[in-house]
This record gives structure tokens, C-alpha cells and sequence, in this order.
């Protein structure tokens, strides 16, 4: 056994849990598709049987673009809640953030449907009075567009959070919510 072979021989092989892991860092293993929708296209991701990822647009996401079982569900129950036959999502989500964001998130997925609150209001919720830009960005880095209701986050004058496409489609999922309560 020359020097090279010796080398080979002791040198640790990553464990299938930490294989996974750096795996699903690149997004290995997670399948992504986009599917269409009234408002536009959304783009979900799932990693594991779980859904990690719903943004708008076509948007290309780490992984294979492929759809999956809980990427199917997930276009199905957005499909029903745009068709106003669904308030709420039954899935199994894989939310990646921080402590806070992750707070935050649970905090924004218990605004009732067609509820809007302010990040001030909503971080006043969270016990974090005064943090209200914290919340904000939170909010914005929300990895699950519409399943995470970030729609009904608004700023201090009303508006939907974000510029462009992205703060009309987020107006227009709370207008559509405030016009089916009202029915």
C-alpha cells in the first residue's frame, strides 16, 4: 500500500445525514415546477416531501425542475384558495430562516383571513414593540408566498409590502379575501 492508498483509506466518509444536509444546502434533491395561476405563475420548491419554497413567478430555484407529489398538493390548495374554496393550507413546510424570521412567519400565519395588520401591529403581536422594520424584513424574506399569508402585511400608509408585480399580486390577494368575506 503506497502513501496515496494509506491517505484514502483513513480519510472519514461524510455520514448520509451530513451528506443530505450539504445536499440540501445546493439544493440537491429538491424538485421545483411552476404552474400557472390567475394572477400569474407561482414556482413551488419541495425538498423531502415538504414544501420549502412558493414565489411568484417562473422563477428558476436550486434543485431539479421537476414536479413532486407535495409540490402538486401545494399548486392544488393555492389553486383552491384563489378559486375561493380554501382559507387555510393543510401541508407539510420546511421553513429556513432565522429565530426571529421564523417568529415572524408563525406570527404572520395567524392573521385571519382577509385581515390585514401593519409590521407595527403585527410585531406589537409578537411581543417586539418598536421593532417594526425587523418585522418588515421578516416578512419580505418570507419563503412561502401565499401559504404564509404575507399579503396581509401591509406598511404604515396601507400599502402592500414590496414594489412592482410582486406588491400588486400581494394587493390583489387581499382584495380578493376582503371581497369573499364579504359575500
Amino acid at each position: 500500500m503506497d502513501e496515496t492508498d494509506r491517505k484514502k483509506a483513513t480519510m472519514p466518509t461524510p455520514s448520509k445525514r451530513a451528506t443530505a444536509a450539504a445536499n440540501a444546502a445546493r439544493g440537491e434533491g429538491a424538485l421545483f415546477y411552476a404552474y400557472p395561476t390567475p394572477h400569474g405563475p407561482i414556482t413551488i420548491r419541495s425538498f423531502n416531501g415538504a414544501v420549502t419554497d412558493v414565489a411568484l413567478g417562473d422563477v428558476q430555484l436550486d434543485g431539479m425542475r421537476k414536479p413532486s407529489a407535495a409540490t402538486n398538493a401545494a399548486a392544488t390548495q393555492i389553486q383552491e384558495y384563489l378559486a375561493g374554496k380554501r382559507r387555510a393550507f393543510d401541508l407539510r413546510l420546511d421553513l429556513r430562516g432565522s429565530d426571529f424570521q421564523q417568529e415572524a412567519w408563525r406570527a404572520v400565519a395567524e392573521i385571519p383571513y382577509g385581515t390585514c395588520l401593519t409590521c407595527a401591529q403585527l410585531a406589537e403581536r409578537m411581543g417586539r414593540t418598536g421593532s417594526h422594520r425587523a418585522v418588515g424584513a421578516a416578512v419580505r424574506a418570507n419563503p412561502l408566498a401565499i401559504i404564509v399569508p404575507a399579503h396581509r402585511v401591509t406598511s404604515a400608509n396601507g400599502k402592500p409590502l414590496g414594489t412592482g408585480r410582486p406588491a400588486a399580486v400581494k394587493g390583489a390577494l387581499l382584495k380578493m379575501e376582503m371581497d369573499n368575506l364579504a359575500k
